[in-house]
């Protein structure tokens, strides 16, 4: 009864799958495309639904880095490294911890997977608590936004961030050895960073070994940590002014090291490997005086595939087991709460053959997860999540237009120590189109219907949490939050001049957020305002431009340049707004190319975001500008020099929930060098 309900809203079905079985990774040369919004209509997408399809194909916008792309990009962690991509901002808690919000969505509606299966570490649990995927370690990173993100799960409404380490190989390489290093130096942190890979192989099995490792101090700001607001609070309540940091954001120094290693047996038409990976963090809690966390997680994974003659054409298989913890210290020598989170998670997928123009594939996924918290400040008891899912998507290709679908089912059992057990049953479906008018022009559109479980702290957090000062509170008699999401695309291609847009909604019922109480927790190391975790209806509504040109040539330089633009409004059926989300935001650059010698320069730009929750206040938005240069020194060995915020200019970060604490980093300069071999 409850699958006809769902069905009524006339929506077919979305919702499938990890990496396509057999994808080849997006090719070395492509610095950064925008894979449904790219010239280039041979670039793979791996991250993605169903049948493997180029970037011309795909409805939903979709973003890939390279390992280029990726070094020029990283500031801190990942939310910080992508931020500023179409429609992708971050929390910014601080160098050390750093997560994606897309369209205005973060925490688990932001699925963060490492090679297509969960990171399974406690970063959607806090903005404090950093990701374990290791962007300085990625071959690549993919970037799906709206609905057909759903592959992962109903938890994924705002979209899919996976880093794609590569230590498990679908493909035997072209040459029997390679390799890569990467070394950076900081002004800002005086920060150093040095990352390397090497890639064998011997008959038909390759080896893979990837390490990293970064040592930063506290950041440069522009001025004071506190803004002005704050500084004016403080010294309401007695704070001497002469106190307050300056120059430099206290406690905000970090150091990351891991160190991975992957094995693979690649055959005709076959493939299966395993991995392992052990990575460290040490970073400092922003919002607290001397406390900071220190993070381990160990990782196996292992990968197969298979391709078949026969009515199922293909099948793959991947699994990951993880041990994960980090300690919360008060300070040196002092530790306090310890999260733990160990679990595993597996995938199946088969892809049957082509019926006519009918090509789709069905899978199963499972996982299981032991989350804990244990000391003064443990927001949650110890909580098994159990989830399983089944999906099945089909697309129908015509050659100048396509249809898309499937259905997702899951049923998720969570069991904390102190509140019992809840289960939900959650279904998805979700149908698209697409049509190509003549040789350049591309439209496409989707609706999808949403369901996602409420998590273990939105039904049983009960505790302080200093770092966001907040006591939460959750709910368990919270019901499944369901959406109407509907998105609609447009995008013109061609040699010269590419341009894309995107327009889309999100209609929750039951949407989950913290909700400001009133009232006060009385604490002696300082009270702590109360938010409990709440449902009620809301909206989203919003949209991505991005454009780029080439410019020709002058002064013997060929140019061109790029831009993009993202907005988002979220409010609650009721009045008023929702917290944390990002203003609008413009990116544009402009690039020069010149004997080897590549130049950019690029503004970024802010608004102010006056549309807050009760509880907030405004923000100011903020212009900077950054410029690089890039040199081929030698063959395969390439030199960055580059400038960042180099006016000094103060940002500070609406989603961010330090933002009256502590702006992002001031002027930096870095020199880094890249070689291949």
């Amino acid at each position: 009864m409850r699958l006809a309900s769902r069905l009524a809203v006339g929506v077919a079905a979305m919702a499938l799958s990890a990496p396509g079985a057999f994808a080849q990774q997006p090719p070395a040369e492509a610095s950064a495309v925008e894979a449904s919004e790219s010239p280039d209509r041979d670039v793979v997408v791996v991250t993605g639904v169903g049948p493997i399809r180029t970037s011309d194909e795909l409805i939903a916008s979709t973003t890939v880095l390279d390992t280029n792309a990726v070094t020029e990009r990283l500031a801190g962690g990942l939310g910080d490294t992508l931020a500023g991509l179409p429609g992708v901002a971050s929390t910014s808690f601080g160098p050390g911890a750093s997560r994606p919000i897309i369209r205005g969505l973060g925490a688990e509606r932001v699925q963060v997977l490492s090679n297509g299966i969960g990171v399974i570490d406690a970063s959607a649990a806090s903005p404090d608590h950093a990701v374990t995927s290791d962007p300085l370690g990625a071959e690549s990173i993919e970037i799906l936004r709206g609905p057909a993100s759903l592959a992962y799960g109903g938890g994924a409404t705002g979209g899919v961030v996976n880093v794609i380490d590569g230590l498990i190989v679908e493909k035997l390489p072209e040459e029997a050895f390679s390799g890569a290093v990467y070394a950076a130096l900081t002004s800002a942190d005086e920060g150093k960073q040095v990352a390397g890979r090497v890639v064998g192989s011997a008959g038909n099995f390759v080896g893979v070994l990837n390490g990293s490792w970064m040592d930063a101090k506290s950041i440069d700001i522009p001025g004071f940590a506190l803004s002005g607001a704050a500084r004016a609070d403080a010294i309401a309540g007695g704070a001497d002014p002469a106190d307050f940091a300056h120059g430099t954001l206290p406690n905000s120094a970090v150091e990351t090291k891991s160190l991975s290693g992957g094995l693979s047996w690649v055959g005709d038409g076959a493939f299966l490997g395993g991995a392992v990976r052990r990575a460290e963090n040490r970073y400092g809690i922003v919002a607290e005086e001397e406390a900071f966390i220190d993070m381990e997680q160990t990782r196996y994974d292992v990968r197969g595939g298979l391709g078949l003659n026969g009515p199922i054409s293909t099948v793959k298989a991947s699994g990951s087991v993880v041990d994960y913890e980090h300690t919360e210290f008060e300070g040196p020598g002092e530790p306090g709460t310890r999260f733990t989170n160990e679990g595993w998670e597996a995938r199946i997928e088969a892809g049957h053959a082509p019926i006519g123009l009918l090509e789709g594939s069905v899978g199963l996924q499972a996982s299981k997860r032991d989350f804990a918290a244990i000391g003064d400040e443990a927001l949650i008891g110890p909580t098994t999540t159990k989830a399983t899912g089944l999906f099945v998507f089909e697309t129908w290709d015509a050659g100048e237009w396509g249809l898309e679908g499937g259905l997702r089912f899951d049923d998720v059992d969570i069991d904390n120590i102190d509140f019992g057990s809840r289960s939900y049953e959650a279904w998805n479906a979700s149908f698209g189109a697409h049509v190509h008018v003549g040789d350049h022009m591309f439209i496409g559109t989707s609706i999808t219907s949403t369901e996602r479980a409420p998590t273990d702290l939105e039904l049983f957090a009960d505790g302080p949490h200093p770092a966001t000062a907040q006591y939460e509170v959750g709910d368990d008699t919270l019901d499944v939050e369901q959406g109407i999401n509907t998105e609609f695309s447009a995008r013109w291609e061609d040699d010269a001049f590419n341009l894309s847009a995107t327009v889309y909604r999100f209609d929750f019922d039951n949407f989950v957020y913290l909700e400001d109480t009133g009232a006060i927790f009385a604490d002696p190391e300082g009270d702590l305002p109360i938010f409990q975790y709440v449902q009620a209806g809301a909206n989203f509504t919003g949209f991505e431009l991005q454009g780029d040109a080439q410019l020709g040539s002058a002064l013997g330089i060929d140019w061109k340049a790029d831009a993009s633009a993202d907005f988002v409004r979220a409010k609650l059926d009721a009045g008023g707004n929702l917290p944390l989300i990002p203003p609008l935001t413009v990116n544009a650059g402009i690039e020069g190319l010149f004997n080897g010698v590549t130049g950019r320069l690029e503004a970024q730009y802010a608004a102010d975001q006056d549309d807050v929750a009760a509880f907030e206040t405004p923000t100011d938005g903020y212009l900077t500008f950054d410029a690089r240069v890039g040199f081929e020194v030698a063959d395969g060995v390439r030199l960055m020099l580059e400038a960042r915020n180099f006016t000094d200019e103060e940002v500070r970060v609406h989603s961010s929930p330090l933002k009256e604490i502590a702006p992002l980093t001031g002027r930096n300069f870095r020199v880094a060098l890249r070689a291949e071999f």
